[in-house]
């Protein structure tokens, strides 16, 4: 079970580094924020229609980037469920040990023990929730696209981002922390792969 700890400190840790890098970026941006607001600051200049723009844009990418990292703060686990997973695994098999052990008492003081009748009503449920909630579809040749161009040819990242994107449960959530993937690798807002990862992502939900 030691392996599931592994993974799970892995995807910790890759948090972590996004959450430090998206803010290393507003800071950047603040600090060139600077120059612009001194201009709207003095009262012995006025502003041009560029230097309005050009503010208006600034604020913009700030307010974006803050919305970014804020989301990944309070979602600090790729996947809150899989450490909660690794802890149940390393208990489940002495667990298992246990209600074997049980289980053997059990028949051989019951003369007719019902061995043959498993419960069908609870993995009938977890059938029809997986249902509910399809992961992405992804072509392996996109797949191979999206690992070389957009997660830097790194299988580990891109699988990381893929299953954090499967747990999302609506598109807004799922646009947030695709926005923090592109800060993180550095997207280009014109990049053919980047818009269509967006768009296989979008899919999802439709």
């Amino acid at each position: 079970m030691w392996q599931n700890q592994i993974i799970f400190n892995y995807k910790y840790s890759q948090k972590k580094m996004m959450i430090e890098k998206i803010l290393h970026k507003i800071q950047t941006q603040i600090n060139d924020l600077t120059p612009t607001l001194e201009l709207f600051v003095d009262e012995t200049i006025q502003p041009s229609v560029d230097s309005c723009e050009k503010l208006q844009k600034q604020l913009t990418e700030i307010q974006e980037n803050l919305a970014v990292y804020k989301y990944n703060k309070i979602n600090k686990e790729i996947s809150p469920s899989f450490s909660i997973h690794a802890k149940v695994s390393e208990k489940e098999l002495p667990k298992k040990t246990e209600e074997l052990k049980n289980e053997t008492k059990v028949t051989i003081h019951e003369e007719k023990p019902e061995l043959l009748q498993p419960k069908i009503e609870p993995e009938t449920g977890d059938v029809n929730e997986s249902k509910n909630v399809q992961p992405m579809l992804i072509g392996i040749n996109d797949k191979f696209r999206f690992i070389n161009e957009l997660f830097k040819q790194n299988n580990s990242e891109y699988n990381i981002a893929v299953e954090q994107l499967n747990t999302l449960k609506n598109w807004r959530d799922a646009e947030i922390y695709l926005n923090s993937l592109k800060t993180l690798y550095e997207w280009k807002d014109n990049s053919e792969v980047a818009n269509l990862f967006f768009s296989v992502t979008k899919k999802r939900f439709s």
